[in-house]
């Protein structure tokens, strides 16, 4: 495992307008998913496949989907089933659902059978973020050669469930789900409210002007947003962290990740990214001591490392 720390101190700038992007829905299962995707101008050093967060949108990574291009990647994304413009499960849409993390991984499936359809350019790299880093590592443990690395930006290997120990938590969804209550709201979750995101209080970004973005995006199309999660999707989260930690797992993974690790994360667990890396054959981890969990919604002078980040460890595999 190889760790390196990286501090930052310059001023803010504002967040950028979603750039053109072809979309278009796949069907999986019954659901529909939907994708983005764009070729840059000229040659083509691979493609980067965007694997957003829990209750993210395509629209949230403007700014990244503009960069990438810029610097001769393809890029492709898709909005998970039950969030973002994809199909919900649930008629009460804001709430966050799933029945198995093994759902997200069929969406993950279809989506690359897509773009081998559309021939956009190997080499294959991924850039996850939050639950798309779990996502991710699943995926790459079952389909080695798919991906030439990874970039895993605040990655949901554990979740902060402070006061609440896991066992406990997944005791309770356990019954919960078992009692049919699977698509009710785990303890402290609720339906998105837009006025409780204030940005003395959040949890996601030190950047005022890329919050106040984000919340235009919110307000300018609410249909896209996503409340808490219900029981079910935690019941699925905690069983699949807990496969993940099997004895063997993490080290059958070959494919180099490398972890951005956010120094005042409030959300997922860094001791958790910690141990996983410690486990993971070509595991990285960098470290943002001063970052929230949104890296790639942090200010100027974080997120330019975290970019760069990414396009130092790009090279190693397109150039």
């Amino acid at each position: 495992m190889a760790e390196t720390v990286v501090s930052a101190s310059r001023p803010a700038q504002a967040d950028r307008e979603l750039p053109p992007l072809a979309l278009e829905f796949v069907e999986v299962a019954g659901m529909r998913v939907r994708l983005g995707h764009r070729l840059p101008q000229g040659r083509a050093y691979g493609t980067v496949v965007v694997l957003p967060g829990r209750a993210e949108f395509i629209e949230k990574y403007g700014e990244t989907l503009g960069e990438l291009p810029a610097e001769g990647f393809a890029v492709a994304i898709l909005d998970w089933r039950g969030q973002g413009g994809s199909d919900r499960f649930i008629d009460q849409r804001y709430r966050g659902h799933v029945v198995q993390v093994e759902d997200y991984l069929a969406d993950l499936a279809a989506m690359l059978e897509r773009l081998q359809q559309l021939s956009l350019p190997r080499p294959y790299l991924i850039l996850a973020h939050s639950m798309g880093g779990h996502i991710a590592l699943r995926y790459l443990h079952d389909h080695s050669d798919s991906f030439a690395g990874a970039v895993m930006t605040a990655p949901m290997f554990g979740i902060q469930l402070r006061p609440t120990p896991e066992p406990v938590a997944r005791a309770l969804c356990r019954a919960a789900i078992a009692l049919g209550a699977a698509t009710r709201y785990a303890p402290g979750q609720r339906d998105f409210d837009l006025a409780r995101f204030v940005f003395a209080t959040n949890k996601l970004t030190s950047c005022p002007e890329r919050y106040a973005g984000f919340l235009r995006q919110l307000t300018a199309t609410p249909e896209l947003a996503l409340g808490g999660v219900t029981f079910g999707w935690l019941g699925a989260a905690l069983r699949s962290l807990a496969a993940v930690r099997r004895p063997g797992y993490l080290e059958a993974i070959q494919t180099p990740i490398l972890v951005c690790q956010a120094g005042l994360e409030r959300i997922v667990s860094n001791r958790a990214q910690e141990e996983t890396v410690r486990r993971l054959p070509h595991g990285r981890l960098l470290r943002f001591p001063e970052a929230r969990h949104e890296l790639l919604l942090e200010r100027p002078d974080i997120r330019r490392q975290v970019i760069r980040a990414f396009f130092d460890f790009a090279a190693e595999f397109t150039l």
